[in-house]
């Protein structure tokens, strides 16, 4: 396995926190930002761990604007507020 794609399955593999609450990680580079792919992958691989038999169809999305490092690193808040 090359170790672009090592690197990518351990972007993908998130840790649990607790019952439907993972955290992922992002790259250590200068620029740390998260990437709209790296956001959708992480997303996909948390919904296929909370359900069980089920598969995922639909795979769109727009991303509008870069992310921010700072919303991705707290799990109780995303970029409009605390999460309910």
């Amino acid at each position: 396995m090359s170790r672009a794609v090592a690197d990518l399955l351990s972007i993908l593999d998130l840790e649990q926190l607790e019952r439907n609450l993972f955290r992922g990680r992002s790259p250590q580079t200068s620029w740390q930002r998260v990437f709209g792919g790296q956001v959708i992958g992480q997303a996909l691989v948390a919904a296929c761990r909370t359900v069980e038999k089920k598969t995922s169809w639909l795979r769109f999305s727009v991303l509008e604007q870069k992310g921010d490092v700072r919303f991705a690193q707290s799990p109780q808040k995303n970029a409009s507020g605390p999460v309910p």
